[in-house]
């Protein structure tokens, strides 16, 4: 047992030693018996820490109402805040190392990218008579005369902007260190929390606004700081997972060191909020993504617990019943009743079927401009079909439609390093689930366009797409990572004992 305390010992000073973030150096005693004050040491991967948790915190809470206006202004928090993260992370300061760059295959991405919004963008005449989503009635009009092949330039490169700006995120949080994410994710955690806890007690009081600045667009049914129910649920939905497993992560500061009896609450507590302010936004689609995100979760606990060192799964079982105990207490009729009246004639349905019926087959392979869904829909909207139809409702429809073959290319290029980079170690699960539950909303809402929203799914997908290279990891090699690691404690263990 001395032998065992002993490597355990060793292990926590080396951790200890090579933490990058915000370390600070205890106070030393000096010879005469004094305290010295104790040094904080800052580098820039620390700063970086501190930006995207400012973004993750910030911007869920600048949804109240989605008008250009304030659409403009997150996004311009997104992007300014994506600049002065990519800004400070070559400063190495008292770190030893800073982050790396990004590989082959991240920069073919962004450059595949940036040239054909750069295409699409260019007063280039021909390409725009070749290219562009223009019908022949359009270029006879005296009045007309396209030179671009997006129709509508401005919105493309605003829209490439958001996109430079969450390709850095993503790759500054794939960059981190784990115990550096771990920040990341409690900041993730926290806004979750606190947008199920605000939504449920704003329901709940009957309040008018939202902070006092938005009024509520809907008050019968729990929406949070979002100004619309079902991008709240799909945020939810997003986090839901990551929120029930968080406090089984290790080395995750503030909870780590709980006993396990205070862990199983916190996860059992804060699980049940999440899923009773889902349930009541009486979002359809962003329950149903939610739960198929926690069944996600609890498949891949239970397939894969045998690899996360005795974790048990009982406690995701019990979060997940006791949210959806909360649920019908607070109450899931108004949910309940909707799902009885979904049918085939909703407006989103008559949307999908006029872009397969009324869209050339060209567009789908060319591509209208990136943010172009607006302008070329307003071109068969019918009359009897009143609304702002901004976005299909149909993540996935309209990204291949404003991007063509080339954005099937950089879509499949983004599952591939999913795939390729796949492990089962636990700090991934509930972001495989958060995933896939908002793949399912995707399919029928907008939340991928949601500055709220697109941060954390960067993160995500960040850490997802990158390999895993924690001594924790499953992947391949793990027998000889287990013999590697016996090896290493026999030697630390002898070194102890003489």
């Amino acid at each position: 047992m001395d032998d065992v305390g002993g490597v355990k010992k060793v292990r926590r000073r080396r951790r200890r030693r090579s933490s990058r973030w915000g370390r600070s150096e205890g106070a030393s005693w000096l010879p005469e018996g004094k305290v010295s004050l104790p040094t904080v040491s800052v580098s820039g991967t620390g700063v970086v820490v501190l930006v995207l948790m400012a973004m993750i915190l910030s911007l869920p809470l600048m949804m109240g109402h989605r008008t250009p206006e304030t659409l403009t202004l997150t996004g311009l928090v997104l992007v300014c805040g994506a600049f002065l993260a990519v800004l400070v992370s070559s400063w190495k300061g008292s770190a030893e190392r800073t982050l790396s760059m990004p590989t082959t295959g991240w920069w073919v991405f962004f450059g595949l990218l940036t040239f054909t919004v750069l295409l699409q963008v260019l007063p280039i005449r021909p390409l725009a008579a070749w290219l562009g989503p223009y019908p022949e009635a359009l270029w006879n009009h005296p009045a007309f005369e396209p030179s671009s092949w997006s129709p509508n330039p401005a919105w493309a490169i605003r829209s490439w902007a958001v996109f430079a700006a969450l390709f850095a995120v993503a790759w500054l949080a794939g960059s981190l260190r784990t115990r550096q994410r771990n920040w990341i994710w409690l900041a993730i955690v926290a806004m979750a929390i606190f947008q199920g806890i605000y939504g449920l007690i704003s329901h709940a009081s009957g309040a008018e606004s939202i902070f006092g600045i938005w009024e509520r667009n809907n008050d019968r049914f729990v929406h949070g700081s979002f100004s619309n129910r079902n991008l709240y649920a799909g945020y939810l939905s997003l986090a839901w997972p990551l929120v029930v497993t968080v406090w089984w992560l290790r080395d995750m500061p503030l909870i780590s060191r709980l006993p396990s009896e205070l862990k199983v609450t916190g996860s059992v507590i804060c699980g049940a909020i999440i899923g009773a302010a889902l349930m009541g936004s009486g979002s359809r689609l962003g329950s149903v993504g939610g739960v198929i995100g926690m069944l996600t979760l609890l498949l891949l606990w239970t397939r894969y617990r045998g690899h996360l060192k005795g974790i048990a799964v009982w406690p995701v079982w019990l979060a997940a019943f006791a949210a959806f105990l909360l649920a019908t207490w607070y109450g899931l009729a108004p949910l309940t009743d909707r799902l009885s009246v979904t049918t085939m004639e909703e407006r989103r349905f008559q949307v999908f079927a006029l872009m397969f019926s009324d869209f050339p087959a060209r567009w789908w392979l060319t591509g209208v401009g990136l943010g172009g869904f607006e302008a070329v829909f307003k071109l068969i909207q019918p009359e009897e079909m009143s609304g702002w139809w901004d976005y299909a409702h149909n993540d996935l429809l309209q990204w291949i439609l404003e991007m063509g073959l080339v954005g099937a290319i950089l879509l499949g290029m983004v599952i591939a390093a999913i795939w390729k980079n796949a492990t089962t170690r636990l700090e991934r699960i509930p972001l495989y689930a958060g995933l896939v539950a908002l793949v399912v909303i995707s399919l029928g809402d907008f939340s991928w366009h949601i500055p709220g929203t697109q941060v954390v799914l960067a993160i995500y997908i960040g850490v997802l797409a990158r390999p895993d290279r924690s001594r924790n990891s499953m992947n391949g090699n793990n027998k000889d990572e287990h013999k590697r690691r016996r090896l290493k404690d026999e030697r630390l263990q002898n070194h102890d004992s003489s």
